[in-house]
């Protein structure tokens, strides 16, 4: 079994392609999805899959504009996980291709913190892409992992740094990074903004008006964020 984590919230547009991206994920075996609202209202949950399992936490205080209750959340979840379990983290706002978990359930037979180097970030807004160089660690919405790796990412959501994915790839720990581009981090969708790099007003990457950079990537889902 899988364990997915996705924290969410006030953002209903990307929660909806976040289910259709888990819907067709290729993966045969039973899945546990831990998913953290905090949004002031519940966003429609309308997922349903044979062989998968939803949890639902609602966190209070619930989330006020200005406020970043990620490490927050992302603990309230693992509160739910149990520390034989091999956990995946879902952004509720990136896309994933339809093997990643398939691809994810590999790499921990391997190691005990797994993720996917050199990451994708697009901004819909401003019709940017940019590739990274990141070759010591992963985003958070391409990371998995299992056994102690679980409390070290506790532990990193304990200290609350701004990117915890940073917090948590710098701890000694058995390791593993691959490539595939197999996720990109999608930014500026309607709803709740983001805090990574991609959301900035300043974000810089490669112009693709006409969207061609995208349909390179992600082939014919392209068309979900125009």
């Amino acid at each position: 079994m899988l364990t997915l984590l996705t924290a969410t919230g006030a953002r209903p547009a990307a929660w909806t392609l976040c289910e259709r991206w888990m819907a067709r994920q290729d993966y045969a075996g039973p899945v546990r999805w831990i998913i953290v609202d905090d949004g002031p209202e519940p966003q429609p949950v309308t997922f349903r899959r044979e062989g998968w399992q939803l949890v639902l936490v609602r966190p209070s205080p619930h989330w006020a504009p200005g406020q970043n209750t990620q490490a927050r959340n992302l603990l309230k979840g693992l509160a739910a996980v149990d520390p034989a379990d091999s956990l995946v983290i879902i952004e509720d706002d990136d896309w994933y291709a339809p093997d990643w978990l398939t691809t994810v359930a590999a790499e921990l037979q391997h190691a005990e913190l797994v993720g996917e180097h050199r990451a994708r970030y697009y901004n819909v807004q401003k019709r940017r892409g940019r590739q990274l160089v990141n070759t010591g660690h992963a985003s958070l919405c391409s990371t998995a992992m299992r056994g102690s790796a679980l409390q070290d990412f506790a532990d990193a959501c304990r200290s609350r740094p701004k990117f915890i994915d940073l917090e948590l790839w710098r701890r000694p720990r058995d390791r593993r990074l691959f490539g595939g581009h197999r996720v990109v981090g999608i930014k500026g969708l309607p709803g709740r903004g983001g805090i990574g790099m991609g959301h900035d007003a300043g974000f810089k990457g490669e112009p693709d008006p006409t969207g061609a950079l995208l349909r390179d990537w992600i082939g014919c889902d392209e068309e979900a964020y125009r």
